[in-house]
């Protein structure tokens, strides 16, 4: 089935004030002339909605301030709509914040789905996975796609569970709290809780007939990212903040393919399918070449300023040693933790995948580059001064910010 986004339709994103949610926002306005009375931004009460100030009608979007794991909140946010975007996501990788990761995930997820459920006239759901639902691409190194990037049998594995079955079954037993200190039991909390909910989607898919169609995007950089999600990497590079480097990879892509990536799979996309989501091939990038780029870009828009790309590879068993230490400080001084142990195995990897199948069924190609995303990233940093923000609002102790 088929569908189409018309000023008429009322819709519904989730984590609309993160740097996705708004960016989708922007596009629903500005490209596809959907009156902001017609868009409800679900976003985390109190948390800052200063990436949606710049929309001409601001005043007329419907801002829904809440909280995605109150269920109560979350089935008045769907009265009345007909397409919800469900962007909402935390996305840390410090273990303290493991919990709340999995709560907001898999159980603010599952509170989308059952408030969809309920209020019959949704009519599609696309949600945001993540490419780190899917396994290491074999061989190493490659680029990877749902053949070669099983997150149950790749090597290395970076997934706690073995089966969707086990996935399922230890979601089900935490959501009816039978499995204490269950957050203690789970590896990386982004990518353990970003599989459980991709498991939940499809099962609801199966058993409820649900409408729901999964994108899982690459790392996303680009305008609106107030909250600073991948920006972190531009801030890292400007502020000389990097004394080393990882030697994994990933595949980014501009934040706006990204979202036309998911207009097509809310339009055409088949019930029940995923679609990875990423930049062109040469944008599948190594972290050290990636912030070559970020430098480079800084030089040309600031000449004066000196900023040095980090030479050294870090050993991985270094970065661990390093990792541990960074965990031991921010908890004895209750600061948040940029490089822990889980960042250091998520990025000690080549994770490059594939949009063959969103080329394929859903038309889908990247227009921009990495060096664009860069640039358009740099400017919207630089003009809301943000450029010194050096602590991403996921990794936050306080709170939970949504993409």
């Amino acid at each position: 089935m088929s569908y189409k986004l018309t000023p008429e339709t009322k819709i519904l994103v989730t984590g609309g004030t993160g740097h996705l949610g708004a960016s989708i926002i922007h596009h629903l306005v500005n490209e596809l002339n959907i009156p902001c009375r017609n868009i409800r931004v679900f976003y985390l009460k109190n948390s800052p909605i200063n990436a949606l100030l710049d929309l001409k009608d601001f005043n007329h979007l419907e801002l829904f301030p809440g909280n995605i794991l109150n269920y109560e909140e979350v089935e008045k946010s769907v009265e009345d709509i007909d397409f919800i975007f469900h962007a909402a996501g935390q996305t840390t990788f410090d273990p303290r914040l493991k919990k709340i990761q999995w709560l907001v995930n898999v159980e603010g997820t599952r509170n989308i789905l059952e408030a969809s459920i309920k209020r019959r006239r949704v009519k599609r759901i696309c949600y945001t996975s993540t490419v780190n639902s899917l396994g290491i691409p074999h061989p190493l190194g490659s680029i990877g796609d749902f053949d070669n990037s099983n997150p149950y049998t790749s090597k290395p594995k970076l997934h706690t569970f073995n089966s969707p079955e086990e996935t399922l079954e230890f979601t089900e037993r935490v959501h009816r709290g039978e499995i204490p200190g269950w957050w203690k039991k789970i590896g990386i909390g982004y990518y353990d809780s970003k599989l459980a909910a991709q498991e939940l989607v499809l099962d609801y898919v199966k058993k409820y007939d649900l409408d729901v169609v999964s994108i899982l995007p690459g790392t996303m950089i680009g305008p609106y990212d107030y909250l600073i999600s991948g920006a972190i990497y531009i801030i890292c590079i400007y502020n000389n903040l990097l004394p080393g480097v990882l030697k994994g990879g990933m595949s980014f892509l501009h934040v706006m393919d990204s979202v036309e990536g998911h207009i097509l799979a809310m339009e055409k996309g088949k019930k029940g399918e995923r679609y990875i989501i990423t930049g062109r091939e040469e944008d599948c990038l190594y972290l050290k070449d990636m912030l070559k780029i970020i430098a480079e870009v800084i030089r040309e828009h600031e000449k004066e300023h000196k900023v040095k790309v980090p030479r050294i590879v870090l050993n991985k068993n270094i970065a661990m040693m390093a990792g541990f230490f960074a965990e031991i400080y921010g908890k004895m001084f209750k600061k948040p933790v940029g490089l822990s142990r889980d960042a250091v195995k998520a990025g000690s990897l080549p994770c490059f995948y594939s949009y063959k199948k969103a080329r394929d069924e859903l038309g889908y190609r990247p227009k921009r580059t990495f060096r664009q995303a860069v640039v358009e990233a740099y400017s919207y940093l630089k003009s809301n001064n943000l450029l010194h923000q050096k602590i991403r609002h996921a990794d936050r102790l306080d709170s939970v910010i949504f993409w």
